[in-house]
């Protein structure tokens, strides 16, 4: 009899919105902030909580696999799942940026073919429009992701920042569980999560002051993600509430802190008015995904769902590829269709279309494959017979009879 299915649909859902949220405010309103001429879409997503809520649900899973097995293999697994596909779609975004944003501007590059990869434009120009054309520098910055270290640095796509954040808390997590006891206990864990909440907001606006100029300031709090941490925290806290090892008070407490740090990062008290368009639609949506977050963790699966599974699952399976897919990629082929007479209505559903489309096979033929050759056990030799008279089972069974056992040795 075959097991039921134990995947929690609930799961695969919030996923799949903050997913899609993120792909809707970058088509709808950041790519026209961008790019003014793609300004004509039939509404426009200003709020900004998808990648926020994924690194919520990431920092919840970071606490529920962590105790399985060895810490370094599962922090392997993590970069071996992460690492590929943004190597991919780095070098590709790269290659069509370069290529599309040349175009776009009626621009060239020289003869050699060093020059057409990554040298300059022939006038020497990288920002003669909106359309930026990238150099061999920028692919080298994106591929070490220190884009977060230095405020000149260009990002190809502005979904990658959320890639250094994520490897440094994985790395952080595994250091801190495989070296130091003195993180298990609960209130010890609740002290963390308090502490990604607070110490940030403390270092980025008393210690450094949100006005300092100083390049070092900027890599302090974006080479090091303190703006996101936050996000962290908050997974760690509903892990610990669907373990009734936190109460709902507390987990209240710390929530609502982690949506006012989410507000003041987002959006400094000195740069965005109250007025801000984008403001309150970003702190409602988070908080709304805060609370599915808590439904998915500790409430029943979400059943009435079950007929549209299939869909949520292949969808959320696919999340991380349409995510680094999606939005510089997306521009690009909007004003192709743009410039092809196709109207923003028209275009819209083509670029998430093509963004899922994109994501599956970025995920079927990149991130899967590479997980799995990443971290495939290796096969070990069993060690050698102890005695000539060790007979095989074969051997034994005939009495003895037959050729020697051969014994197997390691690699020469």
């Amino acid at each position: 009899m075959s097991r039921p299915n134990s995947r929690k649909i609930s799961w695969d859902v919030v996923r799949v919105v903050a997913v899609v949220s993120v792909m809707l405010g970058h088509i709808t309103h950041q790519g026209p902030l961008a790019h003014p001429e793609l300004a004509d879409y039939p509404f426009r997503v200003t709020a900004q909580f998808g990648a926020a809520a994924l690194m919520v649900i990431s920092g919840f899973f970071v606490c529920q696999t962590i105790r399985r097995g060895g810490t370094g293999r599962w922090l392997w697994r993590k970069i071996a799942r992460l690492l590929p596909p943004y190597v991919v779609a780095v070098v590709l975004t790269y290659v069509v940026m370069r290529l599309a944003g040349a175009a776009f501007n009626g621009q060239s590059f020289g003869s050699g073919w060093f020059d057409t990869l990554f040298g300059p434009t022939t006038d020497g120009l990288a920002w003669k429009t909106t359309w930026y054309v990238p150099v061999g520098h920028d692919l080298l910055i994106n591929l070490l992701m220190m884009q977060g270290w230095n405020q000149y640095f260009i990002w190809l796509d502005g979904s990658y920042w959320t890639l250094p954040v994520q490897l440094l808390v994985f790395t952080g997590a595994a250091l801190l569980w495989s070296r130091s006891s003195w993180f298990r206990g609960d209130r010890r864990i609740q002290l963390l999560a308090w502490a990604l909440v607070v110490v940030p907001l403390f270092v980025r606006f008393v210690l450094i002051g949100v006005d300092n100029p100083a390049p070092w300031a900027y890599s302090v709090v974006f080479g090091l993600g303190l703006h996101r941490m936050h996000a962290f925290a908050a997974g760690a806290a509903i892990w610990l509430w669907s373990r009734g090892r936190m109460g709902g008070g507390h987990l209240a407490l710390l929530l609502a802190a982690v949506v006012c740090a989410q507000d003041l990062h987002l959006y400094p008290f000195h740069v965005a008015l109250p007025s801000d368009p984008a403001r309150l639609p970003s702190d409602l949506g988070f908080a709304v995904m805060l609370v599915a977050i808590c439904a998915a963790a500790k409430g029943r699966d979400w059943t009435f769902l079950r007929p549209l599974a299939p869909a949520f699952s292949w969808l959320a399976g696919i999340s991380y590829g349409v995510y680094l897919l999606h939005q510089e990629l997306g521009y690009v082929l909007a004003r192709v269709l743009l410039d092809a007479g196709l109207p923003g209505w028209a275009r819209l559903p083509i670029l998430l279309a093509a963004a899922i489309v994109a994501g599956w096979a970025l995920t079927t033929l990149v991130e899967r494959p590479a997980h799995s050759r990443l971290t495939r056990p290796r096969r070990t030799a069993p060690p050698p017979r102890s005695a000539p008279d060790d007979l095989l089972p074969a051997q034994a069974a005939a009495g003895g009879k037959g050729p020697a056992p051969v014994s197997v040795g390691g690699p020469s």
